[in-house]
C-alpha cells in the first residue's frame, strides 16, 4: 500500500525543506516502543516542531492520536513538508447494524502544556548557602503594613549583572534522604515577582513588586526568574537509563496524592533525569504468610516458628505515572498524569 502511494508525492525544490533532515524517511511505520519524540526525530532536525509538519486525518475518530503500526508518510504542499498518517492494514470488524474498528493498541502520548500547566508549582530547590546569598527585602517606601502588588521596597545584596526582574521567595522545608543525613535541598515558597526600579546605593536596590500571590514580608529574597524550559506540547520519554527512588513529599503537606498533584521524588539533575521523563508509581507487594505450607507442618513444627515464620512478599504493582516538570540536583517536581489509587509518601518510583 506504501509503493502505491509514494509516487503521488513531490520531490521539494531546494530549500523547501529545511525542517525535514537530509535523510528522513519516505515513510515510516510506528513501533510499539516509540514514543512521539522518537517519531519526530525520524523527519525533523529538531523534533520539538512536529505540529508544524503534522496533518492529521480528520476522517480518524482521534484524530491527533498515533498507534504502532500506521504508516507516517512524507509529503509537501506547495513546497512545505506534510507528514500525514495512513492507518496500515488494520482490519475493520462488521458488526450489525454499523461498522466498528477492531481495538487497537496503546497510543502515542503527547500533551498539550495548557492541560496540565496549572497543576505545575512554581516552588524551586536550592541549597541553604544560594538562599543566604541571595538579595532580600529589608523594608517598604510606605507605611503599609502588608507588602505586594504595587509597592516599592528596598533589598540590599550582590546582585548579578544584566538581570532587572526576580523572583520572590520564602524559605519552606528542607529535604534530607532516607539516613537524615545528606541535604536534598531547601525548598522555597513562590510569592511574586520584582523589577529594579533604582539603585539606591551601593547594593542597594529600590524594587517595585510587579505580582505577588501571597503577602510579601521582610527577609523574603530574590531569586533569578526562572525561564520555562517547557513548550507548548510536551512529548513525554523515558528516561535514558534505569531509574529508581521515592516520593518524599507532596505538595501543602497532604497525607495522599491524586491525578494533577505534583509530587517530589529523590531523583533529579544527578541521576540524569530530564523534564518530561515519566516514570511509574509502584504499590509494595503486601506481605503474607503461607498459609498452604503452614498446614503442611505439625503442630509442633507451626509452634516453633510462630515467630520466625517466613513470609511471602507479593510482587510491587504500578498504581500510577508521573511527569516530571521541574529539575534540581538532587530532587525534581513531578505531576501525577495517571493513577489508579492514591499516591503515599515514600511509594518507588521507577522507570516503566
Amino acid at each position: 500500500m506504501i509503493s502505491l502511494l509514494l509516487p503521488l508525492f513531490q520531490v521539494p525544490a531546494l530549500g523547501q525543506s529545511s525542517l525535514l533532515l537530509p535523510d528522513y524517511p519516505a515513510s515510516y511505520v510506528v513501533t510499539e516502543d516509540d514514543t512521539l519524540w522518537t517519531i519526530a526525530s525520524q523527519f525533523l532536525r529538531d523534533p520539538e516542531r512536529w505540529p508544524e509538519v503534522w496533518t492529521p486525518d480528520t476522517y480518524l475518530d482521534d484524530s491527533d492520536l498515533i498507534y504502532p503500526g500506521d504508516i507516517l508518510l512524507v509529503s509537501f504542499d506547495g513546497g512545505s513538508p506534510r507528514i500525514l498518517m495512513q492507518r496500515g492494514d488494520r482490519m475493520m470488524e462488521k458488526l450489525s447494524p454499523s461498522m466498528r474498528p477492531q481495538t487497537l493498541t496503546s497510543a502515542i502520548p503527547a500533551i498539550p502544556l495548557e492541560a496540565i500547566e496549572n497543576s505545575f508549582s512554581r516552588n524551586r530547590i536550592v541549597t541553604q548557602a544560594e538562599f543566604d546569598a541571595a538579595p532580600y527585602i529589608v523594608a517598604n517606601t510606605g507605611n503599609n503594613l502588608a507588602i505586594g502588588t504595587g509597592d516599592e521596597v528596598f533589598a540590599p545584596g550582590i546582585w548579578p549583572t544584566g538581570t532587572s526582574t526576580f523572583e520572590i521567595y520564602r524559605a519552606g522545608r528542607h529535604y534530607w534522604d532516607a539516613s537524615g543525613e545528606v541535604d536534598l535541598g531547601l525548598e522555597v515558597e513562590y510569592l511574586g515577582f520584582a523589577s529594579i526600579e533604582a539603585t539606591e546605593s551601593d547594593g542597594v536596590n529600590r524594587m517595585l513588586i510587579n505580582n505577588s500571590s501571597k503577602e510579601i514580608r521582610v527577609g523574603d529574597r530574590l531569586l533569578i526568574r526562572e525561564q520555562s524550559r517547557i513548550n507548548a506540547t510536551i512529548f513525554p520519554t523515558e528516561p535514558a537509563s534505569h531509574l529508581q527512588g521515592e516520593i518524599i513529599a507532596f505538595l501543602n503537606n497532604d497525607s495522599l496524592a491524586s491525578q494533577l498533584d505534583t509530587v517530589v521524588i529523590n531523583l533529579g539533575l544527578r541521576d540524569n533525569l530530564e523534564i518530561g521523563n515519566i516514570l511509574s508509581i509502584r504499590q509494595p507487594g503486601v506481605t503474607m504468610t503461607d498459609e498452604v505450607e503452614c498446614s503442611r507442618m505439625s503442630f509442633k513444627e507451626r509452634f516453633s516458628n510462630l515467630f520466625k515464620r517466613d513470609s511471602l512478599q507479593l510482587p510491587a504493582e504500578e498504581i500510577g505515572v508521573i511527569l516530571v516538570y521541574k529539575t534540581f540536583e538532587q530532587v525534581s517536581y513531578a505531576v501525577i498524569i495517571d493513577n489508579t489509587a492514591p499516591a503515599k509518601l515514600h511509594n518507588p518510583v521507577v522507570s516503566p
